[in-house]
C-alpha cells in the first residue's frame, strides 16, 4: 500500500508542481523547521486560516508558556476546504518538505496518512507522561498496527439541527428521544406544499459516509460500511433501510429535497437550514458556531440522531479533528508536547469549537462559541446542552485506508437508487460485489 501510495504522490507532483511553487511562495513566515535564533521552529500545516483557527491569539501563548520553541502555522488553504489542504499536504509529502505537526478533520484521510509512513507513532510520549488517552479524551483515535498516532482536537457529535419556529408553529415539541419513524412523522408535518412559506421537513446532504448510511450510525459498533475486521458491513439490514428511508421521504412521501434537485442545483446543507428551505438536517456539532455566511432570523434547536428502535440507547457518531507528528519531523518531541497542549489548553483559549478533552467545562465552552456568532440568542442553549451531554459514542474505530474508495463505489450504485433509475435489490446486490472487490484486492 504504501508504493501504491507513493505512486499517487509522484503523479500528483508532476501534474500540480505549479502548485507547490506558489504555495511557497506564499508562506511569509518560511517553511523550514529547525533551530532559529536559538529557538526550535516547528512547522504547523493545517486548512483553518486566521479567523476560523484564532491562531495568533493560540500561538502567542504557547511560545510565551515555551519560549525556546516557535510554532510556524502554515494554512495550505484559505477556504477552508480540507480535500484541497489534503492535496496541497500530500504533494509537499512528496517533494519532501520538512514537516512536523499534521492536522486532519477525519479519521479515514488520517488513516491514509499512517498507510503511508507520513506519521509518526506517539506512545512513548504517552507512557513517558503516564496517560491514559481514554480518561483525557473523547472520540479518542484508535490504535493502528497497535500504536496511538494522534490526539483528538475537536469533537464533532453527529445530532440534528431543527428549526424551533417551525416546531412551535406546528405544534411539535422538541425531541429528546426518538426514532427514525418519529423523524418521519415530523417531517410530514414540518413540510408546507403550498404559498410563499414553502418547505420540506428535512434535508440530506450528498456525503455517503454519513447520509447514505443514517441507521448505521445508530449502533453500537460496525457503524461504517466496512467492519474494522476488513470483512464487509453491507448485508446489515441498516445499510439497505438507510437508503429506503431516504427514497421513501425524498420520493414517495415528499418531505425531504429530492436528491436529484440536491445535485443538479448543487446545493448546500447550511443555505438549505438558515433560508429555512428544509426545517430539520442531521448534520454535526460544528453547526453550533460554524454559520458560514449565514446569520439565522429562528431560534435553532437541537435533538440527538434518532434512534432505530425505542429502547435503544442513544448510540451516536463522535469524532473530530485529529493532531499528529509528522514522522520526518526532526522535533518529535517538542511536535508532541504542542499537539497535547493543544488539545487541552489550547483549544479552550482558541474558543472555536468544542474540545474533544474531557477536562473542559461545556457550560463555558459553548458559551464562549456562541459569544463569537452573530447571534448567539438564536440558540436554544439548554436543548443543545442536553443532546450534547447525552450523546453515547459509538465504536466507530480507524477505517481501512481504502474506505473511501468503497465509499465511492457505494455512493454511485445508491445514486442510481435515488435517482429512481434503479431498484433497492440490484443496487445492494451491485454495491455490495463492487465493495467486496476493493476488500479482496486490499488483502
Amino acid at each position: 500500500m504504501k508504493l501504491k501510495w507513493l505512486a499517487i504522490f509522484v503523479s500528483a507532483l508532476a501534474v500540480m508542481v505549479l502548485v507547490i511553487g506558489c504555495s511557497n511562495d506564499e508562506k511569509s513566515n518560511g517553511s523550514v523547521s529547525g533551530t532559529e535564533e536559538g529557538k526550535i521552529t516547528l512547522n504547523f500545516h493545517h486548512w483553518y486560516n486566521e479567523d476560523a483557527g484564532n491562531w495568533t491569539k493560540v500561538i502567542d501563548a504557547y511560545e510565551k508558556e515555551n519560549p525556546g520553541v516557535k510554532i510556524n502555522s502554515q494554512p495550505l488553504v484559505e477556504n477552508l476546504n480540507h480535500d484541497e489542504y489534503l492535496k496541497k499536504l500530500d504533494l509537499l509529502a512528496s517533494s519532501g518538505e520538512q514537516l512536523d505537526i499534521l492536522m486532519f478533520s477525519n479519521q479515514a484521510d488520517f488513516a491514509k496518512r499512517v498507510d503511508a509512513g507520513l506519521i509518526a507513532p506517539i506512545d512513548s510520549y504517552v507512557e513517558e507522561e503516564g496517560l491514559n488517552l481514554d480518561e483525557e479524551y473523547r472520540s479518542l483515535p484508535g490504535k493502528i498496527n497497535g500504536s496511538y498516532y494522534a490526539l483528538p482536537g475537536k469533537s464533532v457529535t453527529s445530532l440534528v439541527l431543527l428549526n424551533k419556529d417551525h416546531l412551535d408553529a406546528a405544534g411539535l415539541p422538541v425531541p429528546t428521544d426518538w426514532t427514525w419513524d418519529d423523524y418521519e412523522e415530523y417531517a410530514k408535518k414540518l413540510t408546507i406544499t403550498e404559498g410563499v412559506n414553502k418547505r420540506y421537513g428535512t434535508y440530506f446532504h450528498t456525503w455517503p459516509d454519513t447520509y447514505l448510511i443514517l441507521k448505521l450510525m445508530n449502533k453500537e459498533k460496525n457503524t461504517n460500511i466496512i467492519n474494522e475486521d476488513d470483512t464487509s458491513n453491507m448485508d446489515d439490514p441498516m445499510v439497505k433501510e438507510s437508503l429506503e428511508l431516504r427514497y421513501r421521504m425524498e420520493q414517495v412521501e415528499q418531505t425531504a429535497v429530492p436528491y436529484a434537485e440536491t445535485l443538479s442545483q448543487k446545493l448546500n446543507y447550511r443555505q438549505q437550514f438558515f433560508t429555512q428551505a428544509a426545517s430539520m438536517i442531521p448534520s454535526g456539532s460544528w453547526m453550533v458556531s460554524e454559520w458560514g455566511e449565514f446569520i439565522p432570523d429562528f431560534k435553532i434547536a437541537w435533538a440527538p440522531l434518532p434512534k432505530n428502535n425505542k429502547e435503544d440507547q442513544p448510540w451516536t457518531i463522535i469524532q473530530g479533528d485529529v493532531v499528529s507528528v509528522a514522522q520526518n519531523s526532526e522535533h518529535k518531541e517538542e511536535a508532541y508536547k504542542f499537539i497535547r497542549w493543544f488539545t487541552t489548553e489550547g483549544i479552550m483559549l482558541q474558543q472555536k469549537s468544542l474540545p474533544s478533552w474531557i477536562g473542559a467545562d461545556l457550560n463555558e465552552v459553548i458559551d464562549h462559541l456562541l459569544a463569537n456568532t452573530a447571534k448567539p440568542e438564536a440558540v436554544d442553549k439548554e436543548s443543545l446542552i442536553f443532546t450534547l451531554e447525552n450523546a453515547v459514542s459509538a465504536e466507530r474505530g480507524i477505517p481501512q485506508s481504502y474506505i473511501s474508495e468503497a465509499y465511492d463505489e457505494y455512493n454511485a450504485e445508491a445514486e442510481l437508487y435515488l435517482l429512481g433509475e434503479q431498484d433497492i435489490e440490484t443496487t445492494m446486490k451491485n454495491a455490495k460485489e463492487k465493495i467486496q472487490a476493493i476488500i479482496d484486492s486490499n488483502k
